[in-house]
């Protein structure tokens, strides 16, 4: 099967020639395409001398992604080899790459022989493990090798990344497909740089295009396939709904120093509680694609709430039921995202019979503790009154379970938690309760949006790659967002207003006892057109269309 060999070059006229010939001594590589990435010295005509089908020539420096990206453009066949200029006559080894590629692999990746004392301190090496750890979970032993047999399709599918961020960049965007590399150990020699001023400056942008790669791809804001445009739009709606969040909080609810620090610390420990969940608790579960993704994402919620609520300056009373909520549904919700087997009751009525017959699963202990932990809450909020108690405890249990229902899709949650976190903070200024203890009733708001305000920094943060489906939040997100928007509920709406709400709750609940969600959105324009809101992820791409015939 004839492949296009593709040979990115800058500066490179000491090797290209000999890489070009070696490269064409492959008896299924059937052309060979040279591109002369802004070079200022005789790259391009060496290449052309030395046999390149075509020689394409950018009139500046764009980096590698570029260059590949031109090269791919211009190839005839299905089948690309991307190989290094520097390589030399080791580029002869590429045939095993093709040969591999032929049998079983959507992506065969070389591994080159470590070479001591040829490099710098493998800072650039290190962060390509751990983003391509964090994104997929997968460990490699040559993240950044340029050397690569694949399909055009498969290319063009999930995109390239700017200049360095190229190589973990395809190996992230393939793997999120189902279709990760193979990497094989080739004796393949190329150009070290040593440890010189050009070398540690040639590392440093090395370092700089990886951490942008993974800071893009990581927040979900953008990712090889999605154009300039889109990531800038990407981008800007989303430090719009922060600046807002923050303005809100600066107004209505300060000091702004105290929603400052929130938004900063979400911002900082997003990546990080990320690790924790996905690659420390070994949290990756298969989405509704069959993606095996992130799956407790929404440990970020509890980190962010529960030291925001502990220093806050609401109510006692508030206080001390926000932090008991959150931490108890926080902790059931993490014990189901990690022992849940994939095969169990399904539903809540499911559990409950489950936990009747003596058996007892996760969601059973989730429904109990919930049902728990609303009514300690409601103790501590009307004490002496077992009515509103009661009331309170259901409204709690049923809004968070509401919130776990809908995270089975990329958003819903979060769509779900932002109108009800809405509706409470438009009632708040008039609940008689919060007039009681926040005068005057504009502080109502302020009182609300203490509660509410951590997590939806933390919502906000997380929203582009929840909605992008590159995370999944997990129960011990949704459980704590649908505490949170529960409890918010109850100290907004009177009594009646709570007993009215548990109805619908109710309704509701039992609708998905008898019929998926997903069907019942499916069937309504206006619930789907609400589903598919501001949801872009790659598409799905078959083995079949990946692996070219």
């Amino acid at each position: 099967m004839p492949a296009s060999a593709i040979i990115p070059a800058h500066q490179a006229a000491s090797t290209v020639a000999q890489t070009v010939r070696a490269a064409r001594k492959i008896l299924s590589v059937a052309e060979v395409i040279v591109v002369d990435d802004g070079s200022h010295d005789d790259t391009a005509q060496l290449a052309r001398d030395a046999g390149a089908d075509q020689v394409i020539t950018l009139p500046r420096n764009r980096g590698k992604g570029a260059a590949l990206r031109a090269g791919t453009d211009a190839a005839n066949h299905d089948r690309l080899l991307f190989l290094d200029a520097d390589l030399g006559d080791s580029a002869i080894h590429a045939r095993d790459l093709l040969h591999a590629l032929a049998r079983e692999p959507d992506m065969v990746v070389a591994a080159l022989p470590a070479r001591s004392g040829s490099g710098g301190f493998g800072l650039a090496l290190r962060l390509s493990h751990a983003a391509i750890r964090l994104l997929t979970g997968l460990r490699t032993a040559a993240p950044m090798s340029g050397q690569r047999a694949l399909s055009v399709v498969l290319v063009k599918h999930v995109g390239l990344a700017p200049r360095f961020g190229t190589e973990v960049g395809l190996t992230v965007e393939a793997a999120h497909l189902g279709l990760p590399p193979v990497e094989i150990c080739l004796p393949f020699e190329h150009r070290h740089t040593g440890r010189t001023l050009s070398g540690f400056l040639h590392r440093a942008r090395q370092f700089k295009d990886v951490l942008l790669m993974l800071l893009l791809t990581g927040y979900g804001l953008g990712w090889p396939a999605l154009s300039r445009w889109q990531v800038a739009a990407r981008s800007l709606m989303w430090v719009c709904a922060l600046v807002f969040l923050l303005s809100l909080g600066a107004i209505f609810a300060p000091p702004a120093s105290i929603w400052l620090a929130i938004t900063l610390g979400a911002l900082v420990l997003w990546l990080p509680t990320l690790w924790v969940s996905a690659v420390s608790l070994g949290l990756r579960k298969p989405n509704y694609l069959g993606r095996r993704l992130p799956a407790a994402s929404g440990l970020l919620f509890p980190v962010i709430a529960l030291p925001a609520l502990w220093f806050s300056h609401m109510e006692p009373q508030i206080r001390a039921s926000g932090i008991l909520l959150i931490a108890l549904l926080a902790a059931v919700g993490l014990l189901d995202d990690l022992f849940a087997p994939r095969q169990q009751a399904r539903g809540l009525r499911g559990h409950l019979l489950s936990l009747a017959r003596g058996r007892l699963t996760t969601g059973a202990i989730k429904a109990v503790g919930g049902l728990g932990a609303g009514l300690a809450a409601g103790i501590i909020l009307h004490p002496g009154q077992p009515a509103l108690i009661a009331l309170d405890a259901l409204l709690i249990a049923l809004t968070a379970n509401l919130l776990n229902l809908l995270d089975l899709r990329p958003g819903r949650c979060l769509k779900g938690f932002g109108l009800l976190s809405a509706l409470a903070l438009i009632l708040a200024p008039y609940s008689l309760h919060l007039q009681q203890v926040a005068e005057p009733p504009l502080r109502g708001f302020g009182m609300a949006f203490h509660l509410l305000g951590p997590l939806l920094a933390a919502a906000i943060v997380s929203a582009p790659a929840d909605f992008a489906g590159r995370t999944m939040m997990g129960d011990v997100g949704a459980n704590v967002l649908g505490a949170a928007a529960g409890l918010a509920l109850v100290l907004v709406l009177g009594p009646w207003d709570r007993l009215a709400a548990l109805l619908i709750l109710a309704a509701v609940h039992l609708a998905c006892e008898r019929f998926s969600l997903s069907e019942i959105m499916a069937h309504s324009r206006f619930l789907s057109f609400l589903d598919r809101l501001g949801t872009v992820h790659l598409p799905p791409l078959s083995t079949d269309q990946a692996r070219p015939t």
